[in-house]
């Protein structure tokens, strides 16, 4: 039974250190009925464990997921470029230990990712980034192409690619069965967030709001960045103690 109560506690931790990780203890002591003292144990005993990281000291210590694999890859962008193969060789290891369900969602988000880059991105070259957490799994793709929304921009008769930007979001939000969006949406309906940037704007999806939006982002000037993340493990809300 204290066995199975230390899971528990120890998962809500892992679920809510992100969104809190200065108040982390105490808000752990408010779930569960424990002291201050307590909660600090099972988050050193995570620190420990090398799930979490902490920096400060004291009250003002501080908490974070602790990144516990990554791997970044570039390749040049040729016919004989297989997704299958990327994946085998240089993602797949990563989640190994994971759920089959997740390994195969993770699979099947990034092949098609990496087969419409070589199918439509005019790239020459296409980087990935792959990283885990305890909890989630971040994954990036980058490519130097012509860039997602000044792609589209012409195709759609939108004089700007943040214009296109913008009528791809509104065609998400409303569910468009109508190429490009349709597919995008269940994209990234499969995850619990979603980022295509390209031309200096961000199309964003916030699974947690089921909201589409559009932003403004300096970091991708030029050719596309996708990203996105998915929950590793299944979300434990807080116990409801009588």
């Amino acid at each position: 039974m204290e066995r199975s109560r230390t899971r528990l506690i120890q998962g809500f931790i892992v679920d809510h250190v992100d969104h809190d990780p200065k108040g982390i203890a105490r808000r752990v002591a408010q779930a569960y009925g424990i002291s201050r003292q307590a909660a600090n144990r099972h988050l050193d005993t995570l620190v420990d464990a090398g799930i979490l990281n902490q920096a400060g000291q004291t009250r003002a210590r501080e908490y974070m997921l602790r990144r516990m694999s990554a791997v970044s890859r570039e390749f040049r962008v040729t016919p004989v470029l297989n997704a299958d193969r990327v994946w085998a060789e240089h993602a797949a290891p990563v989640l190994a230990g994971d759920r089959v369900v997740v390994r195969d969602a993770c699979r099947g988000i990034f092949k098609e990712l990496l087969e419409n880059v070589i199918a439509h991105a005019g790239a020459s070259w296409i980087s990935f980034e792959f990283a885990t957490t305890a909890r989630q799994i971040d994954l990036a793709l980058t490519d130097d192409g012509m860039g997602v929304f000044a792609s589209l921009a012409p195709k759609l008769r939108l004089p700007t690619p943040r214009d296109a930007a913008e009528e791809i979001a509104r065609r998400a939000r409303d569910r468009s069965t109508d190429p490009p969006a349709a597919r995008l949406t269940v994209l990234a309906r499969s995850t619990d967030g979603f980022w295509l940037s390209s031309a200096g704007v961000t199309c964003e999806f916030d699974a947690a709001s089921d909201e589409w939006c559009v932003r403004e982002d300096g970091r991708i000037r030029t050719g596309t960045l996708v990203a996105c993340r998915l929950q590793r493990t299944p979300s434990r809300d807080a116990p409801h103690r009588s």
